[in-house]
């Protein structure tokens, strides 16, 4: 006959029921007192300890975030930082160029500038040698004529003449026919 079965076949009391739940109070009280003392020790060693490691990884967890947060604004502030530098070394850099162009234009300019100058300088100056020389030639070619003439005239007379009165005749003349 199964359980059910027994306990539908007769009527239940309820001090029978009292009973069969508490057959021994001195049970009962160990039972409590025992329940009582593993309460205690598991809340002292497992759950004590538990509450505290959860704490811990809690406060762990905390500082991590605030960690990784703070790093995270700083990390942006030195992003943006480094762009603000970064477009300053550009625009210097730019401005560098531009200076450095400039300036070598205007060397460009000014040494152009100096090799013309050289240039008239050397040309006048190849001028003035020029006609210096030509006036040199001329002047040995009006002495050669004179000498020629001279020779000519002292073989045709074949007499001896003053030499001064002669070139002094013979300049007057050039100067008369020029």
């Amino acid at each position: 006959m199964s359980m059910t079965m027994w306990l539908m076949s007769k009527p239940i009391e309820p001090a029978e029921i009292i009973n069969q739940l508490f057959p021994n109070l001195w049970v009962f009280i160990a039972h409590v007192i025992a329940t009582i003392i593993l309460l205690i020790l598991l809340s002292k060693w497992v759950y004590n300890p538990f509450r505290k490691a959860m704490r811990a990884r809690r406060n762990k967890i905390r500082e991590l975030i605030q960690d990784a947060a703070e790093k995270q604004a700083k990390a942006t502030i030195d992003q943006k930082e480094a762009s603000k530098l970064l477009t300053t070394a550009k625009v210097e850099a730019n401005s560098i160029i531009v200076a450095a162009r400039t300036e070598a234009e205007a060397k460009r300019h000014q040494v152009l500038e100096t090799a013309k100058a050289e240039v008239m300088q050397l040309n006048e100056q190849a001028h003035k040698e020029i006609q210096k020389e030509k006036e040199q030639y001329y002047d040995d070619i009006r002495k050669s004529i004179i000498n020629v003439a001279f020779n000519a005239a002292e073989q045709l007379l074949s007499k001896e003449i003053n030499k001064e009165k002669n070139e002094k005749l013979v300049e007057d003349f050039i100067k008369e026919l020029e």
